[in-house]
């Protein structure tokens, strides 16, 4: 029962029902075309139309996860499927293109994040990570109140609460020092969270910019969402990670039990870098000169489709593919492709030391359901899953071997296709830190163990995976 069951719910058996429905239907007009013809002309009609539009995803050079997904979609919904679909992809103004100029890539990892992202490596002076939201607020909020030239936000979600009064008292003293305040919030993560109160508070005290706004008939880009948590003070102090402005951060108000976050500021010219980024997207494209100096250097990164391949992935796929003793990550979500899907499972197999930790609380019952989908199936390779158990853990952060990566990539479809994400390479101190911290939340973890599932949670998980690459 069990292997007919699995058979049954397989993509290949649908594909087969599908193309078995096809045929019978055009056996069946051939019989009958005499007494049909409109009826034959109108099918033959839509099959050509799917036929194309199909044809035209596969030739957009996705990956194959979304390619498989979309012509799925396009042939289950004859016409209405095509059309959504040119809607949804239909081609849009490039934004967020940030170019550095006169810099020198010295390695390959920076080479390739010139090449696609166009960004540097840069110096820093100084490095501090933070473990909880309470730490980075206490001291964001304390260089807010110190600027004197400039203060850049850019957050996927700001939220109306005590943290939100706190950031509109420090940006209240920013602009009595004279400070230029621009800020940017995403239109879908921070929709019924920031009203037109909370809005017109802001721009009190700055330009404010919404990335595609929440509007009420279909809109294309809303597909694409700017994801990057990044805050830079006088351009001299840049913050990232995956904190923004709302309580549960703070862990003021804890819906999920305790909220578990992470983020790290560099103060010196690598934070010009994160301007850089900012700055880009609020004029759409944005060039720079590379930026000198700093003891320490870091590579700061990010991703702004649709304009380019991945950087974030490939980045991951090419640390995890060459990791020889440990890659140890913290995520809230974890569904990814099957390149890194192949990558975590061969390390494990070449004894590399892969643990994951995910939420024991989740925020989104789906994305959790989908992130043991995923786990459940990495699991039998060696790569050890936990769940921290004290709550939601939604910290992003890799370390593969001495390097560390943090910031506000998600190890999902979205945060690596379809957002606007921003993260950093370090070495050293900083990249020690998030490893202590790794293992302080392992010690409050317990191991994922497989549950039986009913034929319902079967037939869930197996929609989830199937949508995945477009949730």
């Amino acid at each position: 029962m069990r292997n007919f069951l699995r058979r049954v719910f397989s993509i290949n058996f649908l594909y087969i029902l599908l193309i078995a429905a096809e045929t019978a239907a055009i056996i069946f007009l051939c019989l009958y075309i005499p007494a049909v013809m409109p009826v034959t002309v109108t099918f033959v009609g839509v099959w050509l139309f799917t036929l194309i539009v199909v044809a035209v995803v596969i030739s957009r050079g996705l990956s194959p996860e979304v390619n498989c997904v979309l012509a799925l979609f396009v042939v289950a919904l004859p016409v209405a499927g095509a059309v959504i679909y040119l809607i949804a992809s239909a081609k849009q103004k490039k934004c967020g293109v940030l170019k550095v100029t006169g810099a020198k890539p010295e390695s390959g990892l920076e080479a390739a994040a010139y090449s696609i992202c166009g960004v540097c490596a840069a110096g820093y002076d100084k490095a501090d990570y933070f473990a909880s939201g309470d730490e980075y607020f206490a001291q964001l909020f304390k260089l807010i109140e110190k600027a004197q030239r400039s203060v850049y936000l850019e957050f996927f979600i700001m939220c109306r609460g005590k943290v939100f009064a706190r950031l509109l008292e420090a940006l209240s003293i920013a602009k009595r020092n004279g400070a230029e305040i621009k800020i940017i919030i995403d239109g879908v993560g921070s929709a019924f969270k920031t009203g037109r109160k909370e809005l017109k508070r802001l721009r009190k005290l700055g330009e404010v910019k919404i990335f595609h706004r929440l509007k009420p008939l279909p809109y294309s880009r809303l597909n694409f969402r700017d994801h990057r948590k990044i805050a830079v003070i006088d351009g001299e102090a840049a913050f990232t990670g995956g904190i923004n402005i709302a309580d549960e951060y703070a862990n003021v108000d804890s819906p999920y039990g305790f909220w578990k976050d992470t983020a790290v500021a560099v103060y010196g010219s690598a934070a010009k870098i994160f301007e850089g980024m900012f700055l880009s997207l609020w004029h759409c494209k944005y060039e720079m000169p590379a930026p000198e100096g700093g003891k320490d250097r870091c590579l700061p990164f990010y991703d702004c489709p649709p304009n380019r391949p991945s950087f974030a992935e490939s980045a991951f796929l090419t640390a995890i593919s060459s990791a020889r003793e440990k890659v140890h990550i913290m995520t809230p979500y974890f569904c990814v492709s099957e390149k890194l899907f192949t990558a975590l499972e061969f390390a494990a197999r070449r004894g590399v030391d892969v643990r994951i930790i995910l939420p024991h609380i989740p925020d989104k019952k789906y994305a959790f359901e989908l992130s043991k989908t995923c786990a459940e199936k990495l699991m039998p390779s060696g790569v050890k899953f936990y769940e921290y158990t004290p709550g939601f853990m939604h910290a992003k952060s890799m370390v593969c071997d001495d390097g560390a990566y943090l910031g506000s990539y998600n190890f999902d479809f979205r945060s690596m296709r379809l957002n606007c994400e921003c993260g950093l390479f370090l070495r050293g101190e900083i990249a020690a830190r998030i490893e202590r911290d790794f293992w302080e939340c392992l010690r409050v973890s317990e191991p994922m163990k497989k549950v039986k599932l009913s034929p319902f949670r079967k037939i869930v998980r197996y929609f989830l995976k199937l949508l995945a690459p477009l949730m």
